[in-house]
């Protein structure tokens, strides 16, 4: 009976472990790293990162411990059994004395039993001593449970820990990768750039090989396509830094990666209203309050402890000697046991003076709860602030997306037109070089318009807590059908 009490305490406890915050086994496959054998899409630089940052492996493992602590706590309503076999040869010379409890020396003098000897020897009795001991808590006043409780608490927060890591690591893989995008339009308008100046310092040495301009002119484009070599090779530095930024981000620092720019380079046209969200549901609210619910079950627990507990206590033992003065024949040269007994009974204790410790405990977690729900109106201040904020952006930055095509072209226009004045000589190199500088800063200044919407809707996807939709934007962006559908 005792066997099967056991063995269905281990499967209810198995079944309430995975139950602790509806968690899920999590195989180690998940946290192998993953090699990339080309350039990514955000999309794949998320799904990366989910895969491999430590972070979230580190988190998640910290769930499993969770998890693991409340088959723990569920192993207490199981009841205590314990086997004890002595085989030992001890000298027979006992003598009437007293050990006092609590003195040096009381754990390692033996409890010897026998009458006293005439005489002392040193020839060694065979003695054995069996025993089985069974203490099983009947009555705990609902401490078990509030451990429990306690132990599911923990998990909860472990859990939701897992989910605010997963969004901190996607939102800043996202980021960090439009931030890539944005360096690498600066590259291409800087290498435009730096084309038109070569090809305008090509032209004015032919001039000046024709007397047609001064020769002064060469040297000053020579120091202009210098000047546009230099911000390319900065440009470039930038390009490179923002690259392993993302990689650091991915999980997978050690690897050279480069990003898929489209649809990125160019705002959605179409956006889904974004509507008000409940963020009480965001992760880090929902963390938050898991902390608030671990210190409240805390409370309950030390309430609990200061109650009375019910014990059965039973147990069976043997002992058996070879020496002589017993009146019972002794097997086996005394390792085997000649007489048996036997014990059943309660204890009841109470602990009294646990009071004023208790109550100190329980002080401390009502204080750490008060403290808990305080960091919630706090990260319910800061996920309204970003909310409000990420509206005002997305907004703001779209209306600029709108106007930054139009600064493009007419810097475009400008350029062309300047080029022409200036091979008919109808105006100098500064008036040229400043607008093919306007032209490149106007494209720069347009790449980043346009990454800068999606960064405002990645904001946003943020602050509701999941990704999901932005991602869904920009694959609808890049002409994804099934995501045009729903995903369906």
């Amino acid at each position: 009976m005792i066997l099967l009490a056991f063995s269905w305490h281990l499967w209810i406890a198995k079944i309430f472990v995975f139950a602790a915050g509806r968690e899920v086994s999590v195989p180690d496959i998940q946290f192998q790293p993953v090699l990339l054998t080309h350039a990514v899409t955000i999309r794949q630089a998320v799904d990366i990162a989910l895969r491999n940052y430590p972070t979230i492996s580190q988190k998640i493992f910290k769930l499993r411990a969770a998890k693991a602590n409340v088959t723990l706590a569920k192993m207490q309503y199981l009841p205590n059994l314990n086997v004890d076999i002595q085989e030992s040869a001890v000298t027979p010379n006992t003598i009437a004395s007293v050990v006092m409890n609590n003195v040096s020396g009381f754990d390692t003098v033996p409890i010897d039993s026998g009458p006293p000897v005439s005489h002392r020897t040193m020839k060694p009795d065979g003695n054995n001593l069996q025993g089985l001991n069974f203490n099983w808590l009947l009555i705990d006043q609902g401490l078990r449970h509030a451990n429990d409780n306690f132990a599911y608490a923990d998990a909860r927060t472990a859990r939701t820990d897992v989910s605010l890591t997963k969004l901190d690591v996607a939102f800043a893989t996202a980021d960090a990768f439009l931030d890539a995008v944005s360096r690498k339009q600066a590259i291409i308008s800087t290498t435009a750039e730096l084309q038109h100046m070569e090809t305008a310092n090509l032209q004015a040495k032919t001039l000046v090989g024709q007397g047609l301009k001064p020769g002064v002119e060469t040297a000053d484009w020579d120091y202009k396509v210098a000047e546009t070599k230099i911000a390319l090779i900065e440009a470039q530095r930038d390009a490179r830094l923002a690259l392993v930024e993302l990689a650091e981000k991915m999980g997978i620092a050690s690897q050279d990666i480069e990003v898929v720019s489209t649809p990125l380079i160019a705002s959605p046209t179409n956006l889904p209203p974004f509507a008000a969200t409940d963020l009480t549901a965001h992760p880090l609210a929902l963390l938050k309050t898991a902390e608030v619910g671990r210190w409240q079950a805390k409370q309950i627990v030390l309430d609990k402890a200061y109650r009375p507990h019910l014990w059965l206590n039973a147990g069976v033992w043997g002992k058996g000697s070879n020496n002589s003065a017993n009146s019972f024949k002794s097997y086996a040269g005394g390792t085997l046991p000649q007489v048996f007994n036997y014990m059943v009974g309660v204890t009841y204790s109470f602990p009294i003076l646990e009071y004023f410790p208790l109550k100190a405990q329980k002080e401390q977690a009502h204080a750490n709860e008060l403290a808990a729900r305080a960091d919630f109106d706090l990260a319910m201040q800061v996920l309204e602030k970003k909310d409000s904020r990420a509206r005002i952006l997305l907004a703001e930055s779209r209306r600029i997306a709108e106007q930054t095509p139009i600064l493009v072209e007419a810097a475009r226009v400008r350029e062309i037109k300047v080029e022409k004045r200036y091979s008919v000589g109808l105006t100098n190199m500064v008036s040229l070089a400043d607008a093919e500088k306007t032209l490149a800063a106007a494209q720069v200044k347009n790449a980043q318009a346009q990454v800068e919407v999606w960064r405002s809707i990645l904001h946003l996807a943020y602050v509701q807590g999941d990704l999901t939709p932005f991602l869904r934007i920009v694959a609808i962006a890049d002409g994804d059908t099934a995501a045009m559908n729903g995903g369906k």
